[in-house]
């Protein structure tokens, strides 16, 4: 079974994507455990000032920080197979220069079983675009909410949870051929331990660095869209490696 980020209007958290030095994430509400809702969530020490980032190589690629302080990234604790909400900020959507941005999102994870170095990241969730709903930035708008599905096929133990939204307004040249264009990431990262589920073992495909994942030149991320924001033909690719498929 492959794992997606869909979109849920009964559940609520806080996530703010924000420029600058503004908070992204602002909050977490448990599907299935109200209770451990948290609206209280800070900047990493060491976060960037500037989001979002546009350069493919950058050591803040992956969480916005330049070398990882995972010791201020918020931390929660979950059983394997528990859903939990993210909200947006809606206004938030937004480029600098005002206009709306349009693109995916994606959502992965790295196990933090041997440290913080050389991370290797899978993917577990995605929105991309449909006729029906358009932009993964077009639900975030008309809801704020995008509920995601942790896999209960993951082994026990402490992980690193990254949420991302890719802007593509500018993604119809690369930033190599144009520093002014390419797409641009807004992402963010948070503690996350699994406390249950089947406890299986790692998952050996699929697995990436970050950064290093994406390419200036794949395909869902040099993309000429239309005038009014859509992909070519109305179809479209999120880029990233194989979604994780949950194991029996």
């Amino acid at each position: 079974m492959v794992y997606k980020l869909t979109s849920i209007l009964a559940l609520v958290a806080t996530l703010a994507l924000t420029g600058n030095a503004q908070k992204q994430i602002t909050g977490i509400t448990f599907a299935n455990n109200p209770g451990k809702s948290d609206n209280s969530f800070s900047l990493p020490k060491n976060a960037l000032a500037d989001v979002p980032i546009s350069d493919l190589k950058s050591k803040a690629f992956a969480c916005r920080s330049n070398g990882l302080n995972f010791p201020a990234i918020k931390s929660y604790s979950a059983t394997g197979g528990e859903m939990f909400i993210v909200t947006w900020d809606k206004e938030a959507i937004k480029a600098s220069t005002g206009s709306k941005i349009n693109g995916p999102c994606n959502h992965w994870l790295a196990s933090t079983a041997a440290g913080t170095d050389n991370l290797k990241w899978f993917r577990i969730g995605e929105v991309g675009y449909s006729a029906q709903d358009g932009w993964c930035t077009d639900i975030i708008r008309q809801t704020g909410q995008l509920v995601v599905s942790m896999p209960d096929d993951l082994p026990v133990g402490e992980y690193i949870f990254r949420t991302e939204v890719i802007d593509l307004t500018y993604a119809g040249k690369t930033r190599d051929d144009d520093p002014t264009m390419g797409p641009q990431f807004y992402a963010d990262c948070l503690k996350y331990s699994v406390t249950g589920g089947k406890n299986q073992k790692m998952p050996t495909e699929g697995l990436v660095s970050l950064p290093g994942a994406y390419l200036a030149t794949d395909k869902g991320l040099l993309v000429n869209l239309t005038a009014d924001g859509k992909p070519p033909g109305d179809k479209y690719t999120v880029p990233g490696p194989a979604l994780h498929q949950q194991r029996k």
